[in-house]
């Protein structure tokens, strides 16, 4: 609740003081109803505290609202009305909010609770059924008969048994209110009653419930379970929740935990943005996870091109898809979210879509990186500046100057995507010589990083498909294509580990098959011969393991081809006739078995 429907409430409470009244706390499941009536009580009950020092007298003359009996009731696992009636008594608390000043006589609760709990039991020798049965519901009559003046609170409508029937509950809870004199509350989602119940309801609400509170945001339990967490941050989370209707707290429980989890790990000094940056992305993975389907939604929506789309058309369009309408809110709530396609969208895209229990390895890297530094998040928030001030039309005479020194002050932690639009946008505003002075940097970056790193600047370039129309997707493919070895175990590696005990090391089929005679040659009668671990193995029983590798069978063709090349160069270059016959016994024994 927000102050003023507190304020609303507390009002009815106090208008409503000497007489019965029935409010209904509304809202979607999760949404913290309970927790909003809870705090509203519990501040009730702080009111009360207070005024306990003052003198008796003063205190009866001008009684606090709250000054009554109190019974909380979950519905969840009471199946009939005698049930019902059981729980209001036995949790009714003498006076919840000051014991002290309540005058009248109270049976102790442990009591009340085991008395209930005979109501089942009968003598076998009782011919009129009367024994500790009959004397507990007797009992259990006596305790309803002192439920009267109390606020009593109904709770889990939406878990209501089956056997207990929704109009049983509301003319109890009217019976309460009009000849009890008690205020009741009722906490529901009323969306989840359903078919005949629902009818039953509806009609009851008309007749019982005199005051409705509707709960519209978590606000309060974000607020709530936030401490420790910098305020702008908890703010965005808030605005992330009414911006886009997510009503059930449960969801930012998750994205809480993940941040925390994460964040805790860092360096208590890490910037402001950083903390930023790791929130949006955890929102952002949570709500694809959560809300994809329903709004058509993918980690690679979050494109320049999507970007584009809404800094063409910055004016809502009814027509808009639903993709559209919720990027657009979320651009809204931040500009991170869309614009910003960087490496932690990339990093955290790859937590989320694996599974089992997180492995935070990869992005304590990232946070250790130079990602993090002044400089870089400096960097960072200029672009972000002069990003806006394009959207808005607000660019400034040295705007391609400032453009073009962040993004090269960018290069090495910046997507190629975002790089690539800086060159497009440099050169639509005339200065081609700063686009292509940038993408010439980009370009010399590339050389430098790609021949140690081609895997990670191949899979953070095209992580969300290769655009051939950007220069630097081009540019890595076609490296790739003159370089195929790059990035890839060597021969040795791969054939070592699997004559050895049958493992196969990441991407060896991809190594047979770049492998040519020389490489083939020079394993097995070079490499091997040196290897401590290999030299115990003969040429024989190496060249068998290779032609029997279970790799990839579809190489096994081009193996052999490349062995009996081998062997026959041998045979024809050899002077020795001993060494001959013993190659060609060799090849013939592999003919035999199958093996050439």
């Amino acid at each position: 609740m927000n102050q003023d429907q507190e304020a609303r409430l507390e009002k009815i409470f106090r208008d409503n003081h000497n007489r019965g009244i029935a409010i209904a706390i509304i809202g979607c499941w999760g949404i913290g109803k309970t927790f909003a009536w809870n705090k509203f009580i519990r501040e009730g009950a702080g009111l009360e505290k207070d005024r306990r020092y003052l003198p008796l007298n003063i205190r009866l003359k001008y009684p606090n609202i709250f000054n009554k009996k109190y019974s909380y009731v979950s519905l969840f696992g009471i199946e009939s009305l005698a049930d019902l009636k059981v729980a209001i008594s036995t949790n009714m608390s003498r006076n919840y909010f000051n014991k002290e000043s309540t005058q009248f006589f109270e049976t102790p609760k442990f009591l009340k609770k085991s008395l209930s709990a005979l109501r089942d039991v009968k003598f076998s020798g009782s011919g009129e059924g009367f024994g500790i049965s009959s004397s507990a519901k007797i009992f259990e009559a006596v305790l309803y008969s002192q439920v009267k003046d109390a606020i009593i609170c109904f709770d889990d409508f939406e878990r209501m048994s089956k056997k207990l029937e929704i109009q049983d509950v509301m003319g109890l809870a009217n019976q309460l209110k009009s000849e009890r004199s008690c205020q009741v509350i009722l906490i529901l989602d009323e969306s989840k009653t359903d078919g005949e119940s629902k009818n039953k309801y509806a009609e009851y609400k008309e007749k019982l419930i005199d005051e409705t509170i509707k709960i519209t945001s978590v606000e309060p339990l974000i607020r709530k379970n936030t401490k420790g967490i910098d305020e702008p941050l908890v703010d965005l989370m808030v605005k992330f929740a009414d911006e886009l209707e997510i009503h059930n707290f449960r969801f930012f429980q998750k994205v809480i935990k993940l941040y925390k989890k994460f964040t805790v790990q860092l360096s208590d000094d890490v910037a402001y943005s950083t903390k930023e940056i790791i929130l949006i992305r955890v929102l952002q993975g949570y709500f694809i996870e959560d809300f994809g389907i329903e709004k058509d939604l993918k980690w690679s929506d979050f494109s320049t091109d999507n970007a584009l789309i809404l800094m063409d058309h910055p004016e809502e369009n009814e027509l808009e898809s639903i993709k559209i309408q919720t990027l657009r809110k979320l651009n809204g709530i931040s500009y991170k979210f869309v614009h910003d396609a960087d490496q932690w969208l990339i990093e955290f895209k790859r937590w989320f879509d694996q599974k089992g229990e997180p492995d935070f390895s990869k992005l304590n890297e990232l946070a250790n990186s130079d990602l993090i530094s002044d400089k870089s998040n400096n960097t960072k928030e200029i672009l972000e500046n002069l990003m806006t001030q394009w959207r808005n039309l607000q660019v400034s005479l040295n705007y391609c100057e400032e453009l073009y020194k962040a993004s090269q002050e960018s290069i090495s932690f910046n997507n190629l995507e975002n790089l690539y639009f800086h060159c497009f946008l440099l050169k639509k505003f005339g200065r081609n010589d700063l686009s292509k002075q940038l993408k010439l940097e980009i370009l010399n970056y590339l050389v430098d990083k790609l021949p140690t790193n081609y895997e990670e600047i191949w899979d953070n370039a095209t992580h969300f498909g290769f655009k051939k129309n950007n220069l630097f997707h081009w540019y890595i493919k076609r490296w790739k294509s003159q370089n195929p070895s790059v990035g890839l175990p060597s021969l040795f590696d791969v054939l070592k580990v699997y004559i050895l005990d049958r493992s196969i090391k990441n991407k060896a089929s991809l190594v047979l098959k770049n492998a040519v005679q020389n490489d083939w040659e020079n394993f097995i009668f070079s490499g091997s011969s040196v290897d401590e671990e290999l030299k115990k193995i003969h040429k024989g029983e190496i060249m068998t393991r290779i032609l029997q590798q279970n790799i990839d069978v579809t190489l096994t063709p081009l193996i052999k081809q490349n062995i009996e090349a081998i062997l026959v160069n041998k045979l024809n270059f050899s002077n020795d006739p001993a060494n001959k016959k013993n190659i060609e016994f060799v090849i013939e024994n592999f003919k035999k078995e199958g093996l050439l």
